[in-house]
């Protein structure tokens, strides 16, 4: 006797197996249901959305998935870091960019200068002397350096300029300027009637041969403030000590005496200001800028003032910031000093040229 098969319990599960496939098909997609099914269901977490990689659509698919995007945070910084400002750089994309050479910290600057000067200054030595009764304190009748005492109207002067930047707004600045002329002649009857003037212990009298000998050193050393520094522009502000040493020797070797000698140093101050801006940037990398700088010299019966209009034209010598530069322009330097026993005025002016470099 044949058993019969139970059919009725195969048809419910085929039927069962049937609605779970098709539920998932529908609900995730052809591509992603076999991973939900085999996926455990963790019991009490928040569903978790897997983002997959977009495929290329099959030919025998009639629809292509959506990769699904998930937004991240950013990272958190790694500490706090210090924001240090664009270096300047001597070229840029397209046009040259106009740079100001300037030193950075650590770098020194070396000029040269020679000073093509024009002499003009008068001296009263003694101030009230014995041997003119006549003598006052009318300038006019003060001996002139360059009329009586027979010294050159002009003189080539030579200046030399060290700076170090220290800090990146602070430098230390030394300069000297110092040159030694020398004249001769007659002496000369130029303002008083009688054609005579005293210089020391001696009077020297129209037509006397005279040879007169003037050394003068002028140097200064300071600090240098850079209140405004940009790529372009530079104010700094500047104090200095300054100390000037002058000897003039008048000798007279037809008048039967010797040397009448002046010799005085002075030591004062000066507060000034520089002004730099670059102008123009050339295709090669190189620049030209103005630089004129003023300054006022006082203290220890002293005044005078230092000032210098010009310009330089740069160029860079590699990519580490080191310049090389050309600088002219005109120069004004005038010292007057007064006491008991002395008057000793003199100036400078001329033009000026000068060569240095930023290492």
């Amino acid at each position: 006797m044949l058993r019969r098969i139970p059919s009725t319990p195969l048809v419910c599960l085929v039927v069962f197996l049937s609605t779970i496939f098709l539920n998932a098909s529908w609900a995730a997609g052809p591509d992603e249901s076999l991973d939900i099914l085999l996926k455990p269901n963790q019991a009490g977490s928040a569903p978790t959305v897997v983002a997959h990689k977009a495929k290329a659509p099959r030919a025998a698919s009639s629809y292509v998935v959506a990769p699904v995007g998930v937004p991240y945070p950013p990272p958190p910084p790694m500490g706090i870091t210090k924001v240090k400002p664009a270096m300047c750089q001597p070229f840029a994309v397209g046009a040259p960019m106009c740079i100001l050479p300037a030193p950075r910290m650590g770098q020194w600057e070396m000029s040269a200068q020679a000073f093509f000067a024009s002499l003009r200054g008068k001296i009263a030595y003694p101030r009230y002397s014995q041997l003119n009764a006549w003598q006052t304190d009318d300038s006019t009748l003060w001996p002139n350096l360059t009329d009586q005492l027979q010294l050159p109207a002009h003189q080539v002067v030579g200046q030399f300029t060290a700076s170090y930047q220290f800090r990146p707004n602070w430098a230390v600045r030394f300069s000297v300027l110092g040159f030694q002329s020398s004249g001769g002649g007659l002496v000369q009857q130029v303002n008083n009637l009688t054609g005579f003037f005293v210089f020391g212990n001696q009077i020297f009298t129209y037509g006397q041969q005279i040879q007169s000998k003037w050394t003068h050193t002028y140097s200064k050393v300071g600090l240098v403030y850079d209140a405004i520094r940009t790529c372009r522009s530079k104010v700094s502000v500047f104090a200095d000590w300054v100390h000037v040493d002058d000897r003039i020797d008048v000798f007279c070797s037809w008048c039967g005496f010797g040397n009448s000698t002046f010799s005085k140093n002075t030591d004062a101050a000066m507060v000034g200001l520089q002004f730099q801006k670059c102008l123009v940037a050339m295709p090669n990398g190189g620049t030209f800028s103005s630089d004129c700088k003023a300054g006022a010299i006082f203290l220890d019966n002293v005044e005078g003032w230092d000032v210098e209009l010009g310009g330089r034209y740069s160029i860079p010598l590699n990519a580490g910031g080191r310049w090389g530069y050309l600088k002219g322009g005109y120069r004004f330097i005038n010292l007057n000093k007064s006491q008991s026993d002395f008057v000793f005025n003199n100036a400078l002016e001329g033009g000026f040229a000068e060569f240095g470099f930023i290492f």
